[in-house]
């Protein structure tokens, strides 16, 4: 008889067993979420961390543009060796940055990269001369180029 009181007690963890299965699978579907979760917030904050970085470089460069443009004009007035070194220095830090000169001299307008300040007597959409240089930083526009296009007059 103390058979049959055994499978009485088996009976009985039966609904109860079940009960705790289903509470361990619903504790393991939220566990499994809450992970997925988490990597997703950790892939989120590096990629903000990444746009903080590049913006702030980006507006820093900015900055730095202005001295840059300052230095150059500096040069073409007072053609100093020294200051050709420094400028050389200064450019090499600006490109390990990511920085690079817009190509406009003789290329076609291009509007993502350029900005036309006026037409004049030339080849039809072709940048005739550069007034201010443009720069890119990692590929995107930074500073358009200020350029004079050419415009074909007819008679």
């Amino acid at each position: 008889m103390t058979h049959s009181k055994d499978i009485k007690k088996k009976d009985t963890f039966g609904p109860e067993k079940a009960k705790l299965e289903q509470q361990i699978k619903e504790l393991e579907d939220k566990l499994a979420r809450s992970l997925a979760d988490y990597a997703n917030l950790e892939k989120r904050h590096g990629e903000q961390h990444q746009l903080f970085a590049t913006l702030a470089i980006a507006a820093f460069i900015t900055q730095m543009l202005e001295v840059l443009d300052d230095l150059q004009l500096a040069y073409q007035h007072l053609p100093d060796p020294g200051l050709k070194m420094a400028l050389d220095h200064f450019l090499t830090v600006l490109k390990n940055q990511g920085l690079e000169e817009v190509k406009a001299k003789d290329e076609p307008f291009n509007p993502e990269t350029m900005e036309c300040v006026a037409s004049v007597d030339g080849d039809d959409n072709k940048v005739i001369e550069v007034k201010r240089p443009g720069y890119l930083l990692n590929g995107q526009c930074l500073r358009p180029a200020q350029v004079f296009v050419g415009k074909t007059v007819k008679n």
